[in-house]
């Protein structure tokens, strides 16, 4: 709870952590209690929410009380309008109006970042996955939009932008789908770990600017990998290379979380897109 406490100040400066970390407390063993689980022990990888597994189920307990509440809530109808794809783990409850549930646990559960395949082959990967989530059902209204809360600090650096608006052929969006979000589950590969927000399916290009995405020697190569991806993710390639242009300088001129490396990735990547 240590670890995630000093994320979540970082994240949300002001937001009373101590709080929110009694309050995620008390509900995961409340939600442990309700569902009859026993002996669940925490899960590494989780960067937001505290997250525990049986051999099962995985329970994940969201904090609440900051300003990204309608966004982390949101998961819980994503998981369930992306069910008839077969590519989310299945949900099997929530509670608390849907910033605690109960999933299947995905055995064995490898990340695709883990896996020895090539950082071309991991973009195919991903993008077919984000393919399959875009054809489905079309996206609850109750799911906040990007341009909105999810995008304030690229309006701060950017300005406003006609790809933030509403249009009607927006999807449901993962918006944070890279290597480390997908995972083994038998023979197939599944998806975690939503932002989940509604808007234009070329901005679903996480897995280009993502911290573990290598840096693009040139312009010929960084258009090589959106056009691999956008293929795979029945994207126009235009389109997607100005949606990952953006999302890399709105991430990079807001500080990319303090990493300098990845900083200056989103920046080179940036240019060559816009080139």
């Amino acid at each position: 709870m240590v670890a995630l406490k000093r994320r979540w100040a970082s994240y949300w400066p002001g937001a009373d952590v101590d709080a929110m970390g009694r309050d995620v407390a008390v509900r995961a063993e409340a939600a442990a209690k309700a569902w009859g689980l026993r002996g669940p022990t925490p899960l590494t990888g989780g960067h937001v929410a505290l997250v525990l597994a049986t051999d099962d189920v995985v329970l994940k307990v969201h904090p609440r009380g900051h300003a990204d509440d309608e966004h982390l809530v949101a998961e819980r109808a994503a998981l369930a309008s992306w069910a008839p794809t077969g590519v989310v783990p299945r949900l099997v409850g929530w509670r608390d109006g849907g910033f605690t549930l109960l999933m299947e646990r995905l055995v064995p559960g490898t990340p695709l970042d883990a896996s020895e395949v090539t950082w071309e082959e991991r973009l195919e990967v991903v993008g077919a996955l984000i393919r399959r989530l875009h054809d489905s059902s079309p996206p609850p209204t109750s799911i906040p939009h990007i341009g909105g809360a999810y995008a304030r600090a690229w309006r701060r650096v950017l300005g406003d932008s006609s790809l933030l608006e509403p249009a009607g052929d927006d999807v449901l969006l993962h918006a944070d789908l890279h290597g480390g979000n997908v995972l083994r589950h038998g023979s197939a590969w599944r998806v975690i770990d939503p932002h989940a927000v509604r808007g234009d399916r070329h901005a679903d290009v996480w897995a280009l600017i993502d911290p573990l995405a290598p840096a693009a020697p040139n312009e010929r190569t960084a258009w090589s990998w959106v056009e691999r991806y956008a293929d795979a993710a029945n994207l126009d390639a235009g389109r997607a290379a100005e949606w990952t242009s953006l999302r890399a300088r709105g991430e990079a001129l807001n500080g990319a979380d303090g990493d300098a490396a990845w900083e200056a990735r989103l920046r080179r990547t940036a240019d060559l897109l816009s080139a």
